[in-house]
């Protein structure tokens, strides 16, 4: 008898805890409204990018609510050399970064990645900053040159980064015979004699294009960055880094350079 009363004691007891803590709980209606506030949709454009790696050039069609395409850009590229051909199919767009160190040691700028170790991305440099473009491989756009991956000229690169968000279809074919609709861009050379050789042309921010402007881009190395000056200029920044030089002197590469931020003490 004594057993059989503990028993119902402690089935009251656990009653009692289940209803105490069911009002900590969202009901089932309330959950859907939850996750809803939390979607976030990319309103970007659809577009699909047809490689044409026989030929070496993109074409970008934007895909209407129909499933119409329409040919909106055309890009020179170099895909895979012989032995590391860029593999043909349908893929999508998944991982985006500002920088990307490659297989062979280089980086790649706005490298987007549709196909396992397949990007796309800048012609390579061979450090983290914008000043160290292997420029006798930019000379080779428009030819089969890479490891695999989709190299294109900067502003070619960023526009993919900005403009194709994830989820973007990316079909790889070959055809010697047509480059596509738009037909493939000429592309640009770099004369080996110019000072300006180790920048990308189409880098807004190089010498290449600022030399006549308003605005010209610190090109020195980390040991030259005043960092002190370059924290005290901008309270943004020196109150996310203080006075961390690497940190700033990344900043500086990846984000101010183009943000038109200036190096140097305040006048």
């Amino acid at each position: 008898m004594k057993k059989f009363s503990n028993l119902i004691k402690r089935t009251i007891f656990l009653c009692m805890l289940f209803i105490l803590g069911a009002g900590n709980y969202a009901s089932a209606e309330e959950l859907p409204n939850v996750q809803a506030e939390n979607v976030v949709v990319d309103t970007r454009p659809d577009y699909v990018i047809y490689v044409n790696r026989a030929l070496n050039c993109i074409t970008v069609k934007q895909q209407d609510e129909n499933g119409n395409l329409t040919p909106v850009k055309s890009i020179v590229c170099s895909c895979g050399r012989e032995g590391h051909e860029t593999p043909e199919g349908t893929f999508k767009t998944s991982d985006y970064y500002e920088w990307r160190k490659m297989v062979d040691g280089t980086y790649g700028r706005y490298a987007v990645r549709f196909n396992g170790k397949i990007l796309f991305h800048s012609v390579p440099y061979v450090a983290e900053a914008p000043d160290t473009l292997e420029w006798e491989e930019y000379n080779k756009l428009g030819q089969s040159a890479s490891l695999g991956c989709v190299r294109m000229s900067l502003e070619d690169a960023k526009w993919i980064f900005d403009n194709c968000k994830p989820g973007t279809v990316v079909v790889v074919y070959s055809n010697d015979q047509e480059a596509g609709e738009l037909g493939k861009p000429e592309a640009i050379k770099i004369d080996e004699n110019s000072p300006y050789r180790m920048w990308d042309p189409t880098d807004i921010y190089s010498p290449w294009i600022t030399e006549q402007g308003d605005y010209i881009p610190f090109t020195g190395t980390i040991d030259e960055f005043d960092y002190v000056a370059y924290s005290d200029r901008y309270p943004d920044l020196n109150s996310a880094f203080g006075y961390d030089k690497e940190a700033l002197y990344q900043h500086y590469i990846n984000f101010g350079m183009y943000e038109r931020r200036i190096v140097g003490a305040i006048s």
